[in-house]
Formats: C-alpha cells, structure tokens, sequence
C-alpha cells in the first residue's frame, strides 16, 4: 500500500513562493546595506585622511575591522531580521538557548572542527584546479597586528566578533527565517550567502561547505552557539597558525599543522559517527508545496538579490586573474 501524499495546494504553493521571494528580497537588502555602509565608512576615513593609515597599519585595520563587521554586517542582517519575522512567523530564529542534548553538543563541536579541516583540503584541491585552467586567485590581504595588545585586538576580531556575528547573520538571520519552508533548503540557501559575501574564490569555497556543517550542526543540537564554538575554534587554529609562521620555520610549521589538522580529522569523524548514530532532537521535518529548484529561484531572483548578486561577482572578478 503506497503512503498517503496530500493533494498538491496551488494556492499555498503560490503563497510560500511569494514569501520566500519576500526573504530572499530581504536577504539581497542586507546585502546592499552592508555593501553601502562599507563604502561610507571607507569614505569617512578617506574625507578625515585616516584611509592611507588604515590601509598601512595592522593595529588600526583590525580596529576599524570590528566596527565594519557589527556595524556593516550584523546590524543589516538584525534589521531585516525584524521584517523576516513577520513573514515567515518565526519570532526566535537566533537559537540562542542551550542545546537540546549535552552529549549532542559535545560531539558536535570536534565534529564540525573535523568538517573545517576537510572543507580546507577540498577547498585547496579546487583552488588548485582552478589555477591550472590558468586563473589566478588572490583574496583581500588583511595583515595581523604585533605585539600583545595587537594580538589581543587580532583575536577578538577574528575569533570573538566574526565567530559571532557571522554565525548570527547566516546561520542565525538567513538560516532560522527559511527553516519554516524546510532545513535542508534553510541550510543550503545561508550557507550560499555566507560564501558568496566573501567576495573571492579562494575563501568562498571553503565558506560554503563549512557553511553546511555548520548550518546541520547547530539544527541538529538546537543551538546557534554549536556553530559559534566550532567557528570561534577554527578561526582561533588559523591566527595561531598565522602568527607561528612567523616565529617558527616553514618547515616546523607545516609539521606542527599537519599533526594538529589530522589529529582534528580524526578525531572529528569519529564524533560525527557516533553523533549520526544518536537519535536526533533538533532537526524540525516540515512539508513544502514547491520543490528545491523553485524555491531556490525565489530566494535569488528578486529585486534586491539581483543586484547584490551583481555586484557580488564584480567583487569576485577583482580577484581573479587570467594567467598569460
């Protein structure tokens, strides 16, 4: 006897379309919103002469940095949040609370640290890929500070105020409006964006598939702070990567993280197996009236996500070169 399929709804088909198209145009205006506050601010340290200053001195850009991404990133995306509530009826999309099961929470952590490293060797292999088509990729120099109050400032950018903010954003934000129309898409669709907003083809790629560990993780222990530690813990690996290179010889140095990142692999897959074989509490299983191709299509192909999507692959092709 074949399962019970309720009859297809073109009404509420219609209407989930119109309200997906209505956040994914939400969506593109954070986007824009970010792009242009980003330009005000650059513009300000141009009209007060502090723009060469910015440019040449580490301390000051990680300072400037932090004020960019609360004020030009996480502000945008609470913002629009506000108006996302009232369409998709979700109040708290933030999952904020504790998780739902310690034990999952436990194993989700060195699980998604294990999923960063697999999505940086993946990621290498297709930059590699790229290059011998003859691109070449580059991604914004972002120089770190020296010194003990530079190294503080550097850490609570890179690892307290993006951890943070970009998990609130994408995971948070994008993720927690579009689970009502199901997880999978919801993951999908923010881990899109977080790629996307990075604006090269060098940390996108990595962006992306961190961005389904991520996004999987966090629904499957009921917490956003799932994906906040895993992100805070990869970011903290790769600044004291950073600042050892300096100190230690190349060789030394790539021993030290190949040791480290597979000890990470390792022991990040054995918790990810045990965590699939836990019984989920997280995940919400809900029925849609269109398909993914179709709500895909609402989410990107608006008013707003247009343009930002426009001026997303500008943004790109400044790093990407074509070799000979």
């Amino acid at each position: 006897m074949e399962p019970y399929m309720p009859p297809f709804d073109a009404v509420a088909a219609k209407r989930e379309k119109r309200e997906i198209r209505l956040l994914g145009t939400m969506s593109g205006g954070a986007i824009l919103l970010y792009i242009l506050l980003q330009n005000v601010l650059v513009t300000g340290l141009m009209l007060l002469g502090l723009y060469d200053a910015y440019t040449t001195q580490p301390l000051m850009q990680a300072g400037v940095d932090i004020l960019l991404v609360l004020g030009c990133l996480l502000l945008p995306f609470l913002l629009m949040g506000k108006g996302m509530a009232r369409v998709s009826g979700i109040r708290d999309p933030l999952m904020l609370d504790k998780a739902q099961s310690r034990g999952d929470f436990l194993l989700a952590i060195p699980a998604g640290v294990g999923f960063c490293v697999l999505a940086n060797a993946v990621s290498g292999y297709l930059i590699a890929f790229l290059e011998s088509l003859g691109l070449e990729l580059s991604s914004p120099d972002l120089p770190l500070p020296d010194g003990p109050f530079g190294v503080t400032v550097a850490f609570f950018r890179v690892v307290v105020v993006a951890a943070m903010v970009e998990e609130l954003s994408f995971r948070g934000v994008v993720m927690g409006h579009l689970r009502r129309y199901g997880d999978g898409f919801a993951i999908v669709m923010a881990s899109l964006v977080f790629a996307m907003m990075h604006c090269n083809l060098i940390q996108a790629p990595f962006a992306l598939i961190v961005g389904f560990a991520l996004g999987y993780l966090s629904i499957r222990t009921g917490t956003l702070w799932t994906g906040i530690a895993i992100h805070a813990i990869n970011n903290t690996v790769s600044l004291v990567f950073t600042y050892l290179m300096e100190v230690m010889s190349e060789q030394a140095a790539g021993v030290l993280y190949t040791v480290v990142t597979d000890g990470m692999l390792l022991i990040g897959a054995i918790c990810f197996l045990i965590l699939l074989h836990r019984r989920p509490r997280g995940a919400a299983r809900v029925r849609t009236e269109n398909g993914f191709g179709a709500k895909t299509l609402a989410f990107f192909l608006n008013p707003t996500m247009i343009p930002a999507l426009a001026l997303i692959v500008w943004f790109t092709a400044k790093f990407v070169d074509k070799v000979g």
